[in-house]
């Protein structure tokens, strides 16, 4: 009889067999979207898998990051639509950051909405490829009720003051996402949210504030247009929450959590991080941490998966190193 087991890499994570099917598999599809190669995507990316070992995990990508066999690549060229060819025709770049940077963060959302129709995901779960999961989401939505809404994503107590979204960790169905792209070029085309934008503008203007416009921009007025089909995934609910950004105290509320050396103050048990909420007097469950910024530098020691022994102990010595240096150039 032939064997039908999936093969296992060095690293001790499965990787798939010819004849599986992974993109089958029962549980909330996960999508990183990344170009390029980066050393931490080694630990985000297994983590996904480790945790999530019933769904099928993507990584929307190009040639250069192509090198993950335990998951599923998508070359991100091969997901284009005529969708998002008419978001880049009407799109104005009102931004500091550069435009094809700006651009590729609304573009992504286009690519999440061409590979849930070609696959017919009815729902996904989207990741920064700087996110690390600890939780099975697809246990999460069910037991929480986060499949009953359009979508899920980040927004602070503040966001109408900002006017910002964050989708860094996000969960999308096939409506919600549609929704979501059709109003991204509405923004540009339709007259009443075009208006809504220069509102927005001129607020920004007032306030001297210089980030300008992006999808984080584009979220806001999603939550604005359809509120009460999205979930916040910021706030704590049930004793748990998503992590909006470990270098930061706020989650949803101002110094909401416990803080320490410039990053919350998070404690591992068994496998998952639990952070104090001050503001409620209680730990709380992260099912995700998202390391922004130069947090990039220790993703390694929150990981719970099998292998990268050594990649821990290379990334650990070379930050440690780092911290001397500065530390000595700083004198």
């Amino acid at each position: 009889m032939e064997d039908t087991a999936s093969p296992v890499t060095p690293a001790g994570e499965t990787v798939f067999h010819p004849t599986e099917k992974p993109e089958a598999r029962a549980g909330i599809p996960i999508i990183f979207i990344h170009q390029n190669y980066s050393p931490y995507l080694e630990f985000t990316l297994r983590q996904a898998v480790h945790t999530n070992p019933d769904s099928p995990v993507y990584l929307l990508g190009d040639p250069a990051n192509n090198r993950f066999p335990f998951l599923i690549h998508k070359q991100i060229n091969e997901l284009k639509s005529a969708d998002a060819q008419r978001f880049q025709e009407v799109y104005r770049h009102q931004s500091p950051n550069g435009y094809a940077y700006e651009l590729f963060c609304f573009i992504r959302w286009f690519l999440v909405k061409e590979l849930m129709q070609q696959q017919g995901y009815r729902e996904v779960f989207v990741a920064d490829s700087d996110v690390m999961i600890f939780s099975n989401l697809t246990r999460y939505s069910g037991e929480t009720g986060l499949n009953t809404y359009l979508a899920g994503f980040n927004l602070g107590a503040d966001f109408q003051w900002v006017a910002s979204a964050s989708g860094h960790s996000s969960y999308w169905t096939r409506e919600g996402i549609d929704r979501f792209c059709a109003l991204a070029i509405q923004l540009y085309t339709e007259p009443r949210l075009m208006a809504f934008m220069e509102k927005i503008r001129l607020g920004k203007i007032e306030k001297n504030d210089q980030a300008g416009f992006s999808d984080m921009t584009a979220l806001y007025v999603y939550y604005e247009e359809y509120g009460t089909r999205v979930r916040n995934l910021s706030q704590a609910r049930e004793g748990s929450a998503f992590d909006h950004n470990i270098c930061m105290s706020t989650n949803f509320r101002i110094d909401e959590y416990e803080f320490e050396a410039g990053r919350k103050k998070v404690v591992m048990r068994e496998g998952r991080p639990i952070a104090r909420n001050r503001l409620l007097n209680q730990d709380i469950l992260l099912h995700t941490l998202h390391f922004q910024g130069n947090s990039k530098n220790v993703v390694h020691r929150y990981y719970t998966g099998k292998g990268l022994l050594g990649s821990r102990l290379f990334r650990e010595l070379r930050y440690q190193a780092s911290l001397v240096y500065r530390k000595v150039k700083g004198r």
